[in-house]
């Protein structure tokens, strides 16, 4: 049976953002963040690893998603570690332990990685556009209108 990897999804960006992790199968399909039983959830022995979207509020869309990992250190306790990969570089932030992990805290790290990935990318695709426009053209070789 293949591993799946539960997911935040994220109603209402912004201020008003409610979030819930949805779980792969059980009879508990969803937990809210930042309630008791999300406490409990992160805990838990067999809970490892989760996605939280990384949302572009400008673009309107979900970027990508951060994956937030538990380690175990060498004293023996648990921290929760945020990564993200773009392009060859794998970022890392570090979250603290699970009494730590909050929606507010998980969507200022996602907020991190964003701007990264977009200053990395930023240079690479005004050239790309630059020169789309340079040649009349859009990136499916049709003409633009303007």
């Amino acid at each position: 049976m293949a591993h799946t990897t539960p997911r935040v999804w994220v109603a209402g960006w912004g201020h008003e953002a409610r979030a819930e992790v949805r779980l792969p199968g059980g009879a508990a399909s969803s937990i809210a963040l930042d309630t008791p039983a999300w406490m409990q959830w992160l805990e838990m022995p067999t809970t490892r690893s989760f996605a939280y979207p990384i949302y572009d509020e400008q673009a309107g869309y979900i970027r990508a998603f951060m994956t937030v990992r538990k380690e175990t250190r060498r004293r023996g306790s648990d921290y929760w570690v945020a990564y993200r990969r773009s392009g060859k570089r794998l970022g890392k932030i570090y979250l603290g332990q699970s009494a730590q992990l909050s929606q507010q805290a998980l969507a200022a790290v996602a907020a991190r990685f964003l701007t990264v990935a977009t200053r990395d990318a930023g240079l690479n695709d005004r050239k790309e556009v630059n020169t789309q426009r340079a040649n009349g053209r859009s990136s499916s070789g049709e003409a633009t209108t303007r």
